[in-house]
């Protein structure tokens, strides 16, 4: 099976609409626009994007010597109300990693890093951060949109892209722009240098501005 998602939030009609009310106006710097859980954080930054994975059982895999990179252990699903920004949204983010640890039979320290859907957005980034401290305490967290910026639909598939590798290298992805903790949002978000994995475990979480949120968990082989 071949999946994936490709989307752009660059052209104006997009734009256009969606609004702009939630972008950073972070101009001077744009290299330093997306802030994911910075207490500077003021807004979301467009981006574009693509990525295919390949699917296949492990044992068919493994008969074709195919390079396995990572395994699915679980998933979970659920649905809040996003525009409100409060308990809804939280609890909807809390209910999709609970399914997916139940899912892979996993504990919240089996986690080895959460890939995060924090897209540097002053509203969303706390119930984000505050779900993940709920279920899974001080484990690390990366936020690749800080790279990316938001590609909409296919910010998923992109960012799991940064979780596959680094469990495939031994690695946690590492969060750009992210100086100035912020007390509402109270997660251990990995900078700097690449951090050397403890655990070869990832939960990658998405959210839409529709209301669903997802929760997949990987392994590495």
């Amino acid at each position: 099976m071949l999946t994936g998602g490709s989307s752009s939030r660059l052209n104006l009609t997009t734009m256009l609409y969606r609004g702009i009310d939630r972008l950073s106006r972070r101009i001077d710097l744009p290299a330093e626009a997306c802030r994911p859980f910075d207490a500077t954080r003021d807004g979301v930054v467009n981006g574009e994007g693509a990525a295919v994975f390949v699917l296949e059982r492990e044992d068919t895999a493994q008969a074709r010597g195919a390079r396995i990179l990572a395994r699915i252990a679980g998933w979970g699903l659920a649905c809040g109300n996003p525009q409100a920004h409060t308990h809804s949204h939280r609890q909807a983010i809390i209910r999709s990693l609970e399914h997916a640890l139940t899912r892979s039979q996993w504990t919240p320290r089996d986690v080895g890093h959460v890939n995060a859907h924090a897209a540097g957005s002053v509203e969303d980034d706390p119930l984000e951060a505050q779900a993940i401290q709920a279920v899974l305490g001080d484990v690390p967290v990366t936020a690749p949109k800080s790279y990316l910026g938001q590609s909409g639909a296919a910010c998923g598939a992109v960012e799991m892209v940064a979780s596959v590798l680094g469990l495939h290298h031994g690695l946690i992805p590492t969060t750009l722009n992210y100086a100035h903790p912020d007390p509402a949002c109270p997660v251990n978000v990995v900078r700097g240098d690449l951090q050397r994995a403890e655990r070869a475990t990832a939960a990658v979480l998405s959210q839409a501005n529709t209301g669903q949120t997802v929760c997949v968990t990987l392994a590495a082989d």
